[in-house]
């Protein structure tokens, strides 16, 4: 029980991270407790009340935001197993992707999270590319039709399993099949993790920087606001590159002077155009499924 099963494929184990492990993201975390949190520990209170609880919940937004560690925690805040699925490396593996389901039901309760939806269920003809050229983040390849329905059916196979939260991740939400994330079995609701502001900047900084001896004149808020377009991924990376530069220098604290450097080190991962990408396909889609 517990135990890690196939690293490459899928694994199980009991929660470590919690919601004060994540920087920013206040409305995703808001939203993951409402729509897994909650429905997990107390689904029956809620359908005694007469409310239907979400079959399956969509993260969606840019690589790097902690998209994998919002699933954790939320599985740590209910109590149950999180038992974790690496689309990418399911791809032509359905026998695997079966295993991963019957364990997440014999796991239960459990929060069920599979990553790179996009992968496993494409839109036909759907284009990866911004409105800049930019193809970041689009998949080198794709499941087939064969496994994607097979996919499919064993999404339906949980409509009957309460004690499993169904929690998936897609890069965009505008190049998954419909049938994944319209059918009132599947994915039926949606939660955008946006990109990070100049606040939620200062807060993942505060956590990675947090590790570290710094000296009296680092101003995690001018950082932030300096780290336009960086994603979780990007500030860790400057914090170790800050690291780095004060090691070589025989310094005994990590200075201003060397997070500014390491700023100009780093090539964040959003363009000015994908940023407003994400707001307009975010503004552009359904409301209706954003909501319990």
């Amino acid at each position: 029980m517990h135990r890690k099963l196939e690293n490459v494929f899928y694994e199980v184990r009991s929660p470590k991270l919690s919601w004060g492990d994540i920087g920013g993201l206040a409305g995703p975390k808001a939203k993951m407790k409402e729509m897994v949190s909650l429905p997990l520990a107390r689904g029956e209170r809620l359908r005694e009340m007469g409310v239907d609880l979400p079959s399956g919940v969509m993260l969606w937004g840019p690589l790097g935001l902690g998209i994998t560690m919002l699933a954790e925690a939320s599985a740590k805040d209910a109590g149950a197993t999180f038992v974790y699925v690496s689309g990418q490396e399911m791809l032509g593996k359905i026998d695997r992707m079966e295993e991963a389901f019957g364990i997440a039901v014999r796991e239960a309760p459990s929060v069920f999270f599979i990553s790179d939806i996009d992968w496993l269920c494409p839109r036909a003809g759907a284009s990866y590319e911004w409105r800049d050229g930019t193809l970041r983040g689009k998949p080198p390849t794709f499941a087939d039709i064969s496994f994607t329905g097979k996919f499919l059916a064993l999404l339906d196979s949980l409509l009957h399993e309460p004690r499993v939260r169904l929690v998936g991740s897609c890069y965009r939400i505008d190049v998954v099949d419909q049938a994944a994330i319209k059918e009132k079995k599947r994915f039926n609701r949606k939660i955008f993790v946006p990109p990070p502001t100049a606040e939620d900047r200062r807060e993942i900084l505060a956590i990675y920087a947090g590790r570290m001896p710094l000296t009296e004149d680092v101003d995690l808020g001018l950082i932030a606001g300096k780290a336009e377009g960086c994603t979780g991924w990007d500030i860790e990376n400057l914090c170790r590159k800050a690291a780095i530069l004060a090691v070589e220098e025989c310094e005994d604290r990590v200075a201003l002077r060397h997070f500014l450097a390491a700023l100009s080190a780093i090539t964040p991962w959003l363009t000015p155009d994908m940023t407003e990408g994400y707001l307009r396909i975010f503004r552009e889609d359904c409301p209706h499924h954003y909501s319990f």
